[in-house]
């Protein structure tokens, strides 16, 4: 076997220079400026997540006070419908000496109609005083 000999390195550079091309760099101002209205919409979405949160929050509370208020609302009103109880009242008015009249009397009053209540026009104005009840 014979040796053969190594090839002599190449003197000459394969890469040239290219005149009037100069590289650019990226410009970088506007991803600062996409990123910087990426991260302030980022927390403006988590300021207004928070503040809805909060409002929610506030919103269950207010429910859960009306729930209450309404639940004494209730007792409120079953007091007042046992204590208007007309058994309930009987008993404690005949300790007070008040009785069921026997027979009712009706009352007349001079220039009042009998069948709506209202006083007559025609008598009011001979008192010179303005009518109450409905115009006729």
């Amino acid at each position: 076997m014979t040796a053969r000999p190594l090839r002599a390195p190449v003197r000459e550079s394969r890469l040239r220079v290219i005149s009037g091309q100069r590289t650019r760099r990226p410009a970088t101002a506007p991803w600062i400026a996409v990123t910087l209205i990426a991260v302030a919409a980022f927390l403006a979405l988590i300021g207004t997540r928070t503040a809805l949160d909060r409002a929610a929050f506030e919103l269950a509370e207010m429910d859960k006070s009306i729930a209450q208020e309404a639940s004494i609302n209730q007792r409120i009103r079953i007091d007042i419908a046992e204590l208007e109880n007309p058994a309930r009242i009987a008993p404690l008015a005949e300790e007070m000496g008040l009785v069921i009249p026997v027979e009712r009397q009706q009352l007349l009053v001079e220039g009042v109609d009998r069948q709506d209540g209202f006083a007559d026009p025609s008598y009011l104005a001979a008192l010179n005083v303005d009518s109450p009840g409905p115009s006729s």
